[in-house]
């Protein structure tokens, strides 16, 4: 087991020094996959969940909170057909960014397409297909993805005012393990 954690935080090490930013204390798993890591941005207190497909051939920003859970995949281009030299695609691409705003929390086997934009505080339901632009403090369900109700912001603003960002007081032992409680 402790030489198990040790290759995981070898690899994780090694995956840090390749991206455009790593903020501070994240946890991300092990098993996650990045192609074109230059271009991904991970803020900080960021947690990413087993299996996780990160393109960031477009350019990926995921800032400081975000809370993501397994078998995410983000793509951030797609293949030109628009006036391509071949069918179904070429060999160009079209680059659109991503973005995940702060404080966002994504459930399991989400799919983030290319040029979507993920609005401070939303919460993304397991299995969503996302695209476009959420509003912040949205609450989205579903393949295509639809609001379904907006968080509360006062009471969002006020612990955000107060830092309690959920991953930040987990590392500073604010917030105990199960096994403590």
């Amino acid at each position: 087991m402790f030489y198990n954690k040790l290759l995981n935080k070898i690899k994780i090490y090694r995956i840090k020094g390749k991206l455009k930013h790593f903020g501070d204390l994240n946890d991300i798993h092990s098993s996650i996959k990045i192609a074109f890591p230059s271009s991904v941005h991970i803020g900080s207190y960021v947690y990413i969940g087993p299996n996780a497909d990160i393109n960031g051939l477009g350019d990926v920003e995921i800032h400081d909170g975000v809370i993501i859970g397994p078998n995410l995949v983000i793509h951030s281009a797609n293949h030109t057909y628009v006036n391509s030299k071949y069918i179904p695609y070429d060999e160009t691409f079209d680059f659109k960014k991503v973005t995940i705003e702060e404080n966002v929390w994504i459930g399991g086997n989400v799919i983030i397409t290319p040029g979507s934009h993920i609005g401070e505080g939303s919460i993304v339901g397991a299995g969503c297909v996302v695209s476009g632009t959420i509003p912040p403090l949205s609450v989205i369900i579903g393949n295509p993805c639809r609001i379904i109700k907006t968080r509360d912001s006062n009471h969002y603003y006020k612990l955000k005012s107060e830092g309690a960002i959920y991953l930040k007081n987990k590392f500073i032992k604010k917030i105990k393990p199960l096994t403590e409680r």
